[in-house]
């Protein structure tokens, strides 16, 4: 006769959720719940403790715990026998991940994924850390003797438990509360910044820090943009060195474009190889401008590679962008990725295999643990070609064959899953991220995939006319949230200014509207990442540090700031000015932390540029376009519109107004530090004016 509690064998309640991440714990024997009242009434009527574990599909680790303890009938029923077991897609619900993550900080000093973290029944965090194996192993402890101290702490030990939730809520409440403003805004605060930020610098290896390398994307932004604004060398020299180090190395998929998480090593070499979204979008923005910002031919290259699969591979039929791919095939890391030496040569030849092979860096005895290769670019092409006494053109030629013929073969191998659920906040940088693109190569296909990207998310993830988070097999879960609200009206901004549609205009204005009605605080000058829709958790959830997203006060700033300008609108700007000078110290002090809010205060304190060209779709239209692109300039606000449209769009944004297009041509209007210059049809006229707008260097 089977016991009470002994582990069910037939599937669990996740089997009904749309998560794959859940999904791949349904027939674990544990008996999960996803997060809601059911799992959290259960915990009140019974008195019990709930075990929450928050992790993602793509994560290494938490397949490695889901193998090891969750699939353990020992290890299952330790759980089901005394607490209450829910699971959550970090991806789904960052609110809960952040506000549980900083509990595990407060308690063990680090973080990570998988999240585990012992609740008590009114869901205040108690006790918690990230990956524990199965049984004692050298320093760690195993995953059931965790299990058994938290269950008698709970039921011996009581007011200790309480004491310790209270002090976690309270730590984590105070990390929440917003700062009293700490300083004025000025060139001083980009100036201490940017020391902040150079003193992490890597001058060895590039990017940030000593340890393992992560791309940090809004810190790269920032560099980006102040390069573009003054002409400072430092932050192209960071920026420069760091974009070269990663397309070069292990980070990069050498052979089918993207990048990797982040490498475990100092020197960009060894990734751990998940795939994510938000990493491949935000990096293509940012190569794609700093090819025109900087003159870097390599870096135009990289972003077509890494937005060419995102079309390829993370692309739904839809037309809206999966979130990620996993480290995993096969269950053994970097599997579908790495190379042996004899598995080039025999499939390119003894000759190519061994150039193409020495390019790649692959050698006999591996770079990588058991005689596989990760592939980067050790050496630049013109070495390769001397060594080998190869043309640089004969050199090109039988790489590009050789990484063709390795990637064929490769997409023969069983590939990484992909999470195909569809976020609101990735996808919407992806948007912004292919407009950027467009603006590099003028390629229709991308201006294409990222209009289609935004129809989708405009209709289907507003089944109510009310912003959601999360989108899978036509159903549309949780409440948007302020990123998915701020990054969507700057994507449709960006949109707007390469396609001239005036509904993506209107529909961006909407937004701001919606960011500053229901996740701005009047009485606290802040923003909450959670809506009136939303739940609300033990604490408010509020932040500006970026991890590894820009947050969505950043963007909110960012987006309010354009429209403030668009709309003349000097609420908005009122409202980010209070916010930055509240934020002004962690700006300077905690700077590779907050690159997106810096990037926003880049923009307040910059004067904008004004760009309007009316006449959209006109004769004359598309070389104005295409003079314009040819410069980068980060505090430039632009518009586009037809004739019929400009009138009546004027009222609503009164950046429009007076503008005509001249004699039925299309006309540009350009202003800068308060006056306006004149208007020009002929895009040599319009890159004289723009060309005085550039930073003396």
């Amino acid at each position: 006769m089977a016991r009470s509690d002994d582990p069910p064998r037939t599937p669990n309640r996740l089997v009904t959720c749309s998560s794959p991440y859940l999904l791949q714990h349904a027939y674990n024997p544990v008996d999960w719940y996803p997060w809601g009242e059911e799992a959290h009434e259960r915990a009140r009527r019974e008195d019990r403790p709930i075990f929450l574990s928050i992790g993602y599909a793509a994560c290494h680790w938490c397949h490695v715990m889901e193998r090891e303890s969750f699939e353990d009938p020992d290890i299952a029923r330790l759980l089901n026998q005394s607490f209450v077991c829910i699971k959550v897609d970090r991806e789904e619900r960052p609110d809960l991940d952040g506000i549980y993550m900083r509990a595990v900080q407060a308690l063990t000093g680090a973080g990570g994924w998988p999240l585990n973290v012992f609740l008590t029944p009114d869901l205040r965090p108690f006790f918690g850390g990230t990956y524990w194996p199965p049984r004692d192993r050298g320093s760690l402890t195993g995953f059931p003797r965790v299990l058994r101290s938290v269950r008698d702490a709970f039921q011996d030990r009581r007011n200790e438990v309480d004491r310790s939730a209270d002090q976690v809520v309270d730590l984590i409440r105070k990390s929440m509360e917003p700062p009293a403003p700490t300083g004025s805004l000025g060139d001083e605060l980009l100036e201490e910044a940017l020391k902040t930020v150079a003193s992490s610098f890597d001058l060895r290896e590039t990017g940030f820090g000593a340890g393992a390398k992560f791309p940090q994307a809004p810190v790269l932004e920032w560099l980006l943009r102040l390069h573009g604004a003054s002409g400072n060398d430092r932050p192209r020299y960071m920026l420069a060195q760091t974009l070269e180090s990663m397309a070069r190395g292990g980070l990069c998929d050498q052979l089918g474009g993207g990048f990797h998480r982040y490498t475990v090593d100092a020197q960009w070499r060894i990734p751990h190889f998940e795939k994510m979204l938000y990493d491949n979008a935000q990096l293509i923005g940012i190569y794609a401008d700093a090819s025109r910002a900087l003159g870097n031919e390599e870096f135009l290259t990289v972003a077509i590679d890494a937005a060419d699969y995102l079309l390829r591979d993370m692309r739904g039929p839809e037309g809206a962008f999966y979130s990620s791919q996993d480290a995993d095939s096969e269950g053994v890391e970097g599997r579908y990725y790495a190379w042996t030496y004899e598995e080039i040569v025999e499939g390119l030849g003894t000759y190519e295999g061994a150039i193409v092979a020495r390019y790649y860096g692959a050698s006999e005895d591996g770079n990588w643990e058991g005689g596989l290769n990760v592939l980067r670019r050790p050496r630049p092409l013109a070495a390769l070609a001397e060594e080998f006494r190869l043309s640089k053109a004969d050199a090109a030629e039988l790489l590009q064959r050789g990484r063709r013929a390795l990637l064929q073969r490769r997409r023969r191998r069983p590939a990484p899953a992909t999470d195909t659920k569809v976020l609101t906040d990735w996808n919407a940088l992806t948007v912004s991220a292919l407009v950027r693109l467009h603006r590099a190569t003028h390629e229709d296909a991308y201006l294409a995939a990222a209009g289609s990207c935004a129809a989708f998310l405009l209709e289907q993830l507003r089944p109510e006319g009310r912003l959601m988070h999360s989108w899978r097999e036509g159903r549309a879960e949780v409440p948007g949230f302020l990123l998915d609200h701020a990054a969507l009206g700057v994507a449709l901004l960006d949109l707007h200014e390469a396609s001239g549609e005036a509904s993506r205009l209107r529909e961006a204005a909407a937004l701001g509207a919606v960011v500053m009605a229901e996740f701005y605080e009047p009485g606290t000058g802040v923003f909450r990442d959670v809506g009136p829709r939303g739940e609300q958790l033990v604490v408010p959830v509020r932040g500006v540090s970026d991890q590894p997203l820009p947050s969505g006060t950043s963007v909110a700033c960012d987006l309010l700031l354009r429209l403030g300008d668009l709309q003349q609108k000097g609420d908005y700007v009122d409202a980010v000015q209070g916010l930055l000078e509240r934020h002004a110290e962690p700006m300077r002090k905690n700077s590779t932390a907050c690159g997106a809010l810096l990037s926003a205060a880049l923009r307040y304190l910059l004067k904008p540029h004004e760009f309007v060209m009316v006449g959209v779709g006109l004769s004359g239209a598309e070389p104005l376009v295409e003079a314009l692109d040819e410069f980068y300039l980060p505090n430039l606000i632009r518009a586009g519109v037809s004739g019929e449209d400009a009138g009546e769009l004027a009222e609503q944004f009164p950046l429009l107004k007076g503008k005509v297009a001249a004699d039925a041509c299309a006309t540009a209007y350009l202003c800068a530090d308060g006056a306006c210059r004149e208007p020009v049809r002929e895009p040599d006229a319009l890159k004289a004016q723009l060309r005085a707008l550039l930073p003396e260097t």
